[in-house]
């Protein structure tokens, strides 16, 4: 009986290792950090996992410069957005708790709250017109530090109605998540870092992340400074000193704590069971194709197994990417500046890795740059056999998505002719004459391109 014991044993981990010896592993991941390097100057660490264990972990270049300091995988850096999900988690919990309800008026836990006819649904689901941090430039001076209250109380003088375009219900919303973890320190009458320690990461053996100080000068570790490469010099492009709002962003981690949180969830360790399955299976809006951005703040495959989500802010870019089935989880962070479609090829490259695939190369086509006054050229109906039928059209010099009827949800332009859809995670661009272009799509889970159609005829009369 011990025998066959250590037989099926020692089967089953031979199994578990055949989709990517250790050797091969290493090689393969190595050409595909490499190949970053060489195409981005990349700074940053990278960690694989596969069953909770390390398979693979790796830094390059420097965590900080003029005095040089290099990345290792414990250097903490700024996670941007991917701070949402540890938020998403606890409102959620709390509310199955019965500590708090997701029905509940905002104003009920923060007076200062500047629409009293939403509740924290609305905070967590990015459905309350809230204005971005830039709105409030004009209402502190430089590094006069800013907290999540004092940016409710700006609102209320500066935009006392919720902002969003006609057909959009979602806008992406980082204030929405500042409010609701300051509805959870209301509620546990302690600072949201405090509770996430408790809840997941004293047990999860997260041992470096922090909610960032609002001063540089109080960092409890080196600073990591953001950069970009400018021809062959690197400049600043950095955080901002005296931000004191925590909850959609401002949490500083390492590629390993963060792929220890993802691997919590790939294991399901991090909730019970039940709660778990409930936060994936509840999406935040209709993408209107399989993948979709669910309660818990993470974008999800149809089946939910597959999910990711990304932390992108100045110089900063952090990708947590987690795999129920293969129980695997990839990680890492960046200080330089990645180029959009660099990131999601990065992850689809590192996937590939860890399950022991050859990474499928990808054209990088040179985009049109899209200005302004030329956004309305490209509205139109765009097909793509991936993703069905999509619509751009435009408003007051803004480009819209909708995708085979789902919710319509806001482009925003970024750099190299790219633009944005955060609330859907597609990234855009487009080739070709305006009137027969080709639409370029990317994500984490897509490679696509779209045809144009012809603009549907007119009524006879």
């Amino acid at each position: 009986m011990r025998t066959l014991t250590l037989l099926l044993l020692s089967g089953l981990l031979l199994a578990g290792c055949a989709s990517a010896p250790p050797a091969a592993l290493q090689a393969s991941a190595d050409r595909v950090v490499q190949a970053l390097v060489a195409s981005s100057g990349f700074s940053g660490a990278v960690v694989l996992m596969r069953d909770g264990q390390v398979v693979y972990e790796r830094a390059v270049g420097l965590a900080e410069r003029q005095p040089d300091r290099p990345f290792t995988v414990d250097t903490a850096s700024d996670g941007g957005s991917l701070a949402k999900t540890l938020t998403a988690a606890i409102v959620w919990e709390l509310a199955a708790e019965g500590r708090l309800s997701l029905d509940d008026p905002a104003t009920r836990h923060l007076p200062e709250y500047p629409y009293a006819g939403q509740t924290l649904r609305q905070l967590v689901t990015h459905r309350n017109g809230l204005p971005d941090y830039e709105a409030f430039d004009a209402d502190f001076a430089p590094g006069q530090v800013r907290d999540t209250a004092d940016l409710l109380r700006a609102t209320a003088r500066r935009q006392p109605q919720p902002l969003q375009a006609p057909g959009v219900s979602s806008e992406y919303s980082n204030l929405g998540f500042d409010a609701a973890a300051l509805v959870v320190e209301r509620v546990e009458g302690r600072r949201i870092e405090a509770v996430w320690r408790e809840r997941y990461l004293a047990p999860l053996g997260i041992t470096g992340l922090f909610a960032r100080p609002a001063r540089f000068a109080d960092w409890p570790v080196p600073r990591t400074p953001g950069y970009e490469r400018r021809g062959d010099a690197w400049e600043a492009n950095d955080a901002f000193d005296g931000e004191a709002h925590i909850g959609a962003s401002n949490v500083h981690a390492s590629a390993r704590d963060w792929a220890r949180w993802g691997n919590a969830f790939a294991q399901g360790r991090v909730m019970a069971g039940a709660r778990l399955e409930a936060g994936l299976r509840q999406p935040m809006l209709d993408s209107g194709f399989d993948a979709v951005l669910t309660a818990l703040s993470w974008y999800c495959d149809a089946a939910r197994q597959r999910c990711h989500y990304t932390g992108a802010y100045n110089g900063f870019y952090a990708q947590v990417m987690w795999d129920r089935t293969r129980r695997e989880t990839l990680a890492y962070v960046s200080n330089s500046t990645l180029a959009p479609w660099q990131c999601a090829r990065f992850t689809r490259d590192l996937a590939d890795v860890l399950a022991g695939r050859t990474p499928t190369p990808e054209s990088a086509p040179v985009l049109n740059t899209v200005k302004k006054g030329d956004r309305a050229r490209y509205a139109g109906r765009y097909r793509a056999p991936e993703l069905g039928l999509l619509n751009i059209d435009q408003q007051d010099s803004k480009l819209f998505l909708r995708v085979n009827g789902g919710d319509r949800v806001s482009l925003f332009a970024v750099p190299d002719g790219v633009f944005y859809a955060p609330m859907l995670d597609l990234w855009l661009g487009f080739t070709g004459a305006a009137d027969a272009a080709t639409l370029h799509i990317r994500s984490v889970f897509h490679v696509a391109d779209a045809t144009r159609l012809p603009a549907p005829a007119g009524p006879s009369r």
